[in-house]
């Protein structure tokens, strides 16, 4: 479209200005007229005095001896300029004698009707001005003089004088206008050569200018022009310009290669308003979800939603949100196709300069298939790939929450092992696959017999376990053990014995088996499986086919043994000399191998006894309560080692701490770490407590509670031995963490076993997922260095690289590191 026409800047200033002058020129004409106008006036006035004054004199000298000149006096003012008229009267307005003899005789009122005059004048100073117009009359007293024809006192008569001053105004106003028109022609001289100056110094450049800056929008973008005739502040202006316009495409560019990073970007972003109403997606949205953009922008993300997500989870995103908060959470949401999927998502509020919430800003990540990975990983790590049972792990988790609950509820439980009798023949005579179908079968049977109550595992080989439910006596127990090992052998004769008739001697298959009853007597999940392997062991030893053994109670020796600890602890812990409590560290290194944390480890010496291990330390403290003081004790120790050398060798980094389960029941933990951090002056951001995974699971409610409130210190959580439990996916987002520690047992099956090494990957990923520190513990020789070496952001622990060692000596190892560096 042609733009319409208009005149150039150069002219529209100079047209601005030329009308500025001219209206000041016109509003002087005025003014000069008018004080011309005044001028005249005052000078026709005093004209007409004079005139006046001495026309009075010659009539009152010379009237009654020679009035013929006083009349030619008044005639000859008939010639001057403006002249109208000139009267001399009596005192009773009669007309002695005027410029026009034929008025002579006359009254005044014949003549001058419009003039009013007292006759005869009251005074001979009472002077009378009239101005009409241009017009101005002077009447003027005057007193005849006494003679012999005058009576005396004649009253005095008039000196009437009419004058036009518009001749004397218009010639004044002449002049006037040849020196305005002289004055004028200069400023307009200045205006138009100001104008052409404007024009090609200003103007011509600034719309130079106005044109390079339209072709912005153009293909070919802004290109300075050439500014060389302006002036310089219009070449300023044009290198202003020219380098704002190289930074917008500078940010252009960036705005452009950002946008392309978002769209391209695996992770979902959505941006709302405040209603909230989407106004962006990138294609990772479109993918995910099977929408298009223009689908959804305008509407609410509800639009997602499968129903399936707990009504509490939208409560606390909008509570957290509304406050200006970030949220972090999981969706289960539907795909336009009706698929449903999971997400997790970060959502956070945008301000702007008031502080006012405008927009939120979501980046989500669709985590459908991790999480189906997680649940197989968890799977695997509680369940028996062959048979489908539970595990090792899985049932010492299981004896734990039977533990807590007999001492709560003083009920009992049993645990019965079994081990199928001259298996490891079975295995070399007929292979593999043979045992795997025995070990299916024996599997299978007692699914079938027991109830889903009761938890069924395979701990090795032929080596099964059974959790009871129910609350037996030993006797109960017993009976219970040999009608399952009579089962199962029963069902093992009836379906293998034709295969094992073939080339295995026809021996009947035979079940052993260990019982034990708690929770009397017994202090961890360890102790229960210990005591049944025991019974277990005494049954196999007894050479008898299908043998039961009863783990009767724990002996007068064992029983000695955890008095004296308990007493040797509460010695040391009082300050005795005779037997010493120390706290080791063990380094923790990354890929670099640098030394950026540290592990607390505790070490106790009894006088008699020798070094006692941790963890029997350990559960001792934890039956005597004892564990309260020796945890804070713990840490004491180790932040006040750990704050001298941040102060003495500029140590920045982490301290690990582990936390014991019954610790955590201590109702002033919170304020007794905090209390420590400040004593100590710690940061609690080094600060790492560490979580036995079956203690979080076992403690969930309460645990949760205790670390949000540290996290919201500083403090930060790990979860220990990761990987041995079922803690899944959504434990991680619950809780407050920050690290998890994959358990030495795989770290040390890793070099050997492809199926480990596959679960460290994908314990490695999911915490990655979350944002972990990942720590690697239990690292101890060559090849699991090797293996380890695929993932550069794990944390290597273990004794190939560092052995726990007292505070003293790994100070030194922490100030040859500050050497090295």
């Amino acid at each position: 479209m042609q733009p319409p026409f208009r005149l150039s800047l150069a002219l529209r200033l100079a047209a601005l200005f030329l009308g500025l002058i001219l209206i000041v020129l016109a509003a002087e004409s005025w003014l000069a007229w008018r004080n011309a106008r005044e001028r005249t006036l005052a000078d026709a006035q005093e004209h007409l005095l004079g005139i006046a004054a001495t026309l009075v004199r010659a009539a009152e000298r010379r009237w009654s001896e020679r009035p013929d000149e006083v009349r030619a006096d008044i005639e000859f003012q008939a010639t001057s300029p403006g002249h109208r008229a000139t009267l001399l009267t009596d005192g009773q307005g009669r007309i002695l004698a005027a410029h026009r003899r034929d008025w002579e005789g006359l009254s005044l009122p014949d003549v001058l009707p419009s003039l009013s005059l007292p006759l005869p004048p009251p005074a001979l100073d009472a002077l009378r001005w009239q101005i009409q117009g241009d017009a101005m009359l002077l009447a003027v007293p005057w007193m005849l003089p006494e003679t012999a024809d005058t009576a005396p006192g004649t009253p005095p008569g008039w000196l009437i004088l009419s004058y036009d001053f518009h001749t004397l105004l218009a010639q004044r106003l002449a002049e006037h206008r040849r020196a305005l028109a002289w004055h004028a022609a200069l400023p307009v001289s200045v205006m138009l050569l100001l104008g052409l100056y404007i024009h090609y110094r200003g103007a011509r450049p600034l719309e130079t200018l106005t044109r390079a800056l339209r072709a912005v929008a153009s293909p070919g973008g802004y290109r300075p022009p050439e500014l060389d005739g302006a002036i310089p502040e219009v070449r300023a202006l044009g290198e202003a310009i020219a380098r704002t316009m190289a930074a917008l495409a500078r940010q252009q560019e960036r705005l452009r290669q950002l946008d392309v990073a978002i769209d391209a970007s695996p992770a979902q972003l959505v941006i709302t308003d405040t209603q909230p109403a989407i106004l962006y997606v990138n294609r990772a949205f479109t993918e995910v979800t099977g929408y298009r953009a223009d689908e959804v922008l305008g509407k609410n993300p509800r639009l997602l939603q499968s129903g399936k997500t707990p009504r509490e989870t939208y409560l606390d995103l909008w509570t957290h949100l509304k406050n200006g908060r970030r949220w972090s959470g999981e969706f289960i949401n539907r795909r336009k196709d009706g698929k449903e999927y999971v997400e997790f998502a970060h959502i956070a509020p945008v301000f702007d300069d008031e502080g006012s919430i405008t927009h939120y800003v979501a980046v989500k990540h669709d985590i459908t298939e991790q999480q189906r990975l997680s649940e197989r990983l968890s799977y695997l790590l509680t369940h028996d790939p062959l048979t489908g049972l539970a595990n090792r792990q899985l049932l010492l988790e299981r004896i734990a929450l039977r533990l807590v609950q007999g001492q709560h509820s003083h009920e009992s439980f049993a645990l019965i092992v079994f081990d199928l009798d001259h298996f490891a023949a079975i295995n070399d005579r007929l292979g593999s696959h043979a045992g795997d179908a025995i070990l299916r079968r024996i599997a299978h049977t007692l699914v079938h017999r027991l109830t889903n109550c009761d938890t069924i595992a395979r701990l090795e080989s032929d080596e099964f376990a059974v959790l009871t439910d129910a609350q037996p006596s030993a006797s109960k127990a017993t009976e219970l053990a040999w009608e399952l090992a009579r089962t199962i052998a029963h069902d093992l004769d009836r379906s293998t014995q034709p295969l094992l008739a073939e080339r295995f001697p026809p021996t009947r298959l035979t079940v052993s088996t260990g019982i034990v009853v708690f929770p009397d007597e017994f202090g961890n999940a360890q102790e229960v499986l210990a005591a049944a392997a025991l019974a277990l062991q005494h049954a196999l030893q007894s050479q008898e086919p299908g043998a039961i053994r009863l783990y009767e109670s724990l002996s007068a020796d064992l029983l000695a043994r955890r008095g004296t600890i308990e007493q040797g602890l509460r010695a040391a812990l009082a300050g005795s000399d005779e037997h010493r409590l120390e706290v080791h560290y063990q380094g923790q290194f990354d890929a670099a191998r640098r030394l950026i944390g540290a592990e607390a480890l505790l070490r106790f010496t009894h006088a008699r006894l020798g070094r006692i291990p941790p963890s029997e330390c350990i559960a001792v403290a934890e039956r005597s309560e004892l564990i309260f003081l020796l945890g804070a004790w713990v840490l004491r120790r180790a932040l006040s080692d750990a704050m001298r050398w941040r102060q003495e060798l500029h140590w920045d980094g982490t301290l690990s701490v582990n936390v014991s389960a019954h610790g955590l029941r201590d109702p002033d933990f919170v304020d007794r770490v905090l209390a420590l951090l400040a004593e100590t002056g710690y940061p609690a951001q080094r600060l790492v407590l560490e979580l036995k995974e079956t203690t979080a699971l076992s403690y969930l409610g309460g645990l949760e509670r205790v670390m949000r409130r540290l996290a919201e210190a500083g403090v930060r959580w790990s979860i220990d031995d990761f990987g041995t439990g079922i803690f899944g996916p959504h434990y991680l987002a619950r809780l407050p963490l920050s690290e998890i520690k994959i358990d030495q047992s795989f770290i040390q099956r890793a070099p050997h076993e492809t199926r480990t090494q596959r679960l460290i990957h994908a314990m490695v990923e999911m915490a990655g997922a979350f944002s972990f520190r990942t720590i690697a513990e239990g690292v101890e020789d060559d090849d699991q260095l090797l293996t380890l070496r695929a993932y550069p952001e794990l944390v290597l622990q273990g004794w190939r690289l560092a052995r726990p060692e007292p505070a003293e000596a790994f100070a030194q190892r922490l100030a040859q590191a500050a050497g090295q560096r």
